[in-house]
């Protein structure tokens, strides 16, 4: 049985909408006319995307992670916006994260499902690509999953995404265990399940259902480990 229970983070301890524009607030054009840039929503819409299709495109090729600094940074540029007050990209970035994660909900069972796990004994911990290193902590404190996880590890703070062993091994030296004595438990095939297994460590995949993908639940984790 695992000592260590490794969990991603969106989609697998919480659900979420991936879309680049959140509903109810649109910070991007809020931004552009604070820096009178003189656009509509629409134009701000698209160099939004453009600005995150460069970043996040080149991070997921060369699994080196950037951040929403960077990402609003080259919306700005993009804008080709005159200068702008001190702060007013970190300004973006925060209202734009509230917006974005605004609709974030536990998934279903996770509550219990953590709190078997710890009672039970495992030392558990997030391992998840972000962008922003307070948000994944943030969520966590807001849904109260914090009492039960022990550690969280970012790959905006570490540097490397998910699947690159580098993000996996850096948790796996932090708690000073082999990959035989951890778990992984994600929703993307790729990053969470095929990362971990290359580095030797067991997998539970949590996503959508596939002939040859088949998934579990939250609900059934703890059974399935303690047989593991």
């Amino acid at each position: 049985m695992p000592s260590h229970v490794y969990f991603d983070f969106f989609g697998t301890l919480v659900d979420y909408d991936p879309s680049i524009h959140p509903a109810g607030y649109n910070a991007p054009f809020e931004f552009a006319r604070r820096a009178g840039a003189g656009v509509n929503a629409r134009d701000c819409d698209r160099l939004w995307d453009r600005a995150w299709a460069e970043l996040d495109g080149q991070a997921q090729r060369s699994e080196r992670e950037c951040s929403m600094q960077q990402i609003a940074t080259r919306y700005w540029q993009l804008l080709g916006a005159p200068g702008i007050a001190e702060g007013e990209i970190s300004r973006l970035v925060e209202e734009y994260l509230q917006a974005w994660s605004a609709r974030i909900v536990p998934a279903p069972a996770v509550g219990e499902c953590l709190a078997q796990l710890s009672t039970a004994g495992h030392h558990l911990a997030v391992v998840s690509n972000t962008h922003h290193r307070l948000l994944v902590p943030r969520l966590l404190a807001r849904f109260g999953l914090d009492e039960h996880i022990s550690d969280v590890f970012t790959s905006i703070e570490l540097g490397w995404r998910k699947p690159n062993a580098r993000i996996f091994q850096a948790a796996l030296d932090r708690h000073g265990i082999t990959p035989a004595e951890a778990a992984f438990v994600g929703d993307n095939w790729v990053a969470d399940i095929e990362g971990p297994r290359r580095l030797g460590m067991a997998a539970f995949y949590v996503g959508p259902a596939t002939a040859r993908r088949p998934a579990i639940t939250l609900a059934q984790l703890p059974r399935l480990l303690r047989h593991s």
